[in-house]
């Protein structure tokens, strides 16, 4: 069964139950959109899904944000009918993007889950702990991950103790190393903060990994 009656068969199928429950046979949809889902998760395998759309005019689609990994067959339709979703094979963590629909003023939006294929993700720093001396200083740490796929999505930040805000500065995330800068501390007390990088996936699940920055006062 090729892509298009995969389609069909679905929306006899819809358009029937659609009759079941009260829906008009010479008006199987009386407004000017809806989705069958606002939620679909796909296998981490490469694919083909239909995505049904109802409506009783015609309506546009478009991608919420770019993706690199899935497209769609066409940007527009009428009446009760729908679009393919393609997605090629994830390697990395569950991973999602947003499909926006629109007819006439009525909007809504499918948002499409991939699940991962890597089952063990991981991250981590090393050292995990840096003490430096007052003057101002470069700072870097030893980064390990499997997330090659993810890693543009990487997100480092940095945590201060109560005290000084803002003195670590120049984060830079690559594939082996996190590099940074620690201006002079100038005052009369060490000061400490924790950079942490994580990931968060389209499933919510994060991980991640710290580094324990502190600095000796002058």
């Amino acid at each position: 069964m090729d892509c298009k009656n995969i389609l069909a068969a679905f929306l006899a199928i819809a358009l029937a139950a659609c009759a079941g429950v009260g829906c008009k046979k010479s008006d199987p949809f009386e407004r000017g959109l809806g989705l069958q889902s606002r939620r679909v998760v796909l296998s981490a395998e490469t694919g083909i899904t239909p995505v049904m759309v109802f409506s009783n005019t015609s309506w546009k689609v478009k991608f919420v944000e770019a993706v690199p990994w899935a497209g769609i067959d066409r940007l527009s339709g009428e009446y009760s009918s729908g679009i393919y979703f393609s997605y090629a094979a994830n390697y990395g963590r569950a991973r999602k993007v947003s499909l926006a629909f629109e007819a006439g003023s009525a909007r809504d939006t499918v948002v499409m889950v991939q699940k991962g294929g890597l089952t063990n993700a991981s991250l981590s720093l090393s050292p995990t702990s840096l003490t430096f001396e007052a003057a101002a200083a470069s700072g870097s740490a030893t980064f390990t991950t499997n997330l090659r796929e993810d890693l543009p999505d990487v997100v480092c930040k940095v945590s201060y103790a109560e005290g000084d805000e803002g003195w670590i500065s120049g984060l830079v995330l690559s594939e082996g190393v996190l590099e940074f800068q620690v201006d002079a501390n100038g005052g009369s007390s060490a000061r400490e903060a924790t950079i942490i990088v994580s990931h968060t996936d389209a499933e919510d699940k994060e991980i991640k990994a710290s580094l324990i920055v502190t600095q000796n006062p002058a």
